[in-house]
């Protein structure tokens, strides 16, 4: 199924996911840790169901956690290199080729470093808007306290 091009990009984002799933729950506990038990007692003795608790406590709690791992996953995934290398070399008909797989291509296979600094250019313009368009979005959200 590596070699149907419908499918190599599902099997790349699988082994991506499996490979950095560790690090996102080693993040999670430690932000439910950083969560204070005296606002959970709090919800209980207000009357709160686990529903409430969880929508009320835990995910205001977890808010920069959150934040940090979809901006960081978000990131990783741009500049997932390693796995599409190994598992496709650029999959079937260029299908599992990303930008930063294209980067590789021109600037050490096809000599042409030109090319290879422009999509570099590109990755780094679109890593930067998506992280300021997070900030933003989140700004209000994203509650330190």
């Amino acid at each position: 199924w590596l070699l149907e091009p419908a499918w190599a990009m599902a099997a790349v984002i699988i082994v991506h996911v499996w490979k950095n799933i560790g690090y996102a729950v080693v993040i999670y506990l430690a932000g439910l840790q950083a969560i204070p038990r005296q606002l959970y007692e709090a919800a209980l003795v207000d009357g709160a169901n686990a529903y409430a608790r969880f929508r009320y406590v835990t995910l205001p709690g977890l808010s920069p956690v959150l934040f940090f791992l979809m901006v960081t996953t978000v990131l990783a995934g741009f500049q997932s290199f390693d796995i599409i290398h190994v598992m496709t070399e650029g999959g079937p008909v260029h299908a599992t080729t990303t930008l930063i797989f294209y980067m590789y291509e021109e600037g050490f296979n096809a000599t042409n470093v030109g090319r290879a600094a422009v999509a570099a250019v590109v990755l780094f313009a679109a890593m930067l808007l998506f992280t300021l368009v997070q900030m933003r979005y989140n700004e209000r959200n994203v509650n330190y306290q």
